[in-house]
């Protein structure tokens, strides 16, 4: 579990231009244009990096994720999903611990935030969920390991931990055909642009630093 994501996917969001007028819709904030380059999936905190591939949209920010999984609906959330009414938004979080958001038709329909424990787990299971079991996330060996030596609450977390994980990966076949963890982002065509929100750099407060940075 190496990976780290910092990504919102829009699917089907149209031949829309990336530009600050799609920021300033969306309800980020003091974000100024650096340049056109590649698209980086872990940017780090205060980066904005949107990115075209197909009819999708991609945006890269580390701290996106808590405007959809904070307990009451944020402006940013309304802001999303009034510019995209009619598209599945899925904002996923991986590094520490796996958050994932997935609205469908304006509704959010599943939000899951596992570390340590389970921090949220709203809505029903969807189908990348469904078919996930057990044996379905750790080979024979180390199954047999953590049956032997976990309680059954430690098993159930770590089972609850990789279930989460191997569906954020799951999700994204929606958006690409196959998961992002299989194909080598230099081989596909993303026309990305960087964005950075210089008037955080003095803020030493983490969550101040993160909401400065959306309306």
């Amino acid at each position: 579990m190496g990976w780290k994501i910092f990504v919102t996917f829009i699917k089907d969001a149209g031949n829309i231009e990336i530009n600050d007028k799609l920021l300033k819709s969306l309800g980020f904030k003091d974000f100024v244009f650096v340049e056109n380059t590649n698209f980086n999936e872990r940017p780090e905190v205060g980066e904005l990096y949107v990115s075209k591939f197909k009819n999708h949209l991609l945006i890269a920010n580390s701290d996106l994720i808590w405007q959809f999984t904070k307990p009451d609906i944020t402006k940013t959330e309304r802001n999303f999903i009034k510019t995209f009414p009619s598209s599945e938004i899925f904002s996923l979080n991986l590094g520490y611990g796996t958050y994932y958001c997935l609205i469908e038709n304006g509704n959010k329909i599943r939000l899951r935030e596992v570390g340590d424990e389970i921090y949220q787990d709203v809505g029903k299971l969807i189908p990348e969920e469904l078919n996930l079991k057990a044996e379905d996330l750790f080979d024979d060996e180390e199954l047999k390991f953590m049956k032997e030596e976990l309680t059954k609450e430690e098993f159930e977390q770590q089972y609850q931990s990789n279930l989460a994980y191997e569906t954020a990966f799951e999700l994204t076949k929606r958006f690409f055909g196959i998961r992002y963890d299989e194909f080598e982002i230099k081989d596909y065509t993303f026309e990305s642009v960087k964005y950075r929100n210089y008037q955080i750099d003095d803020i030493q407060d983490y969550g101040i630093k993160a909401d400065m940075q959306f309306e």
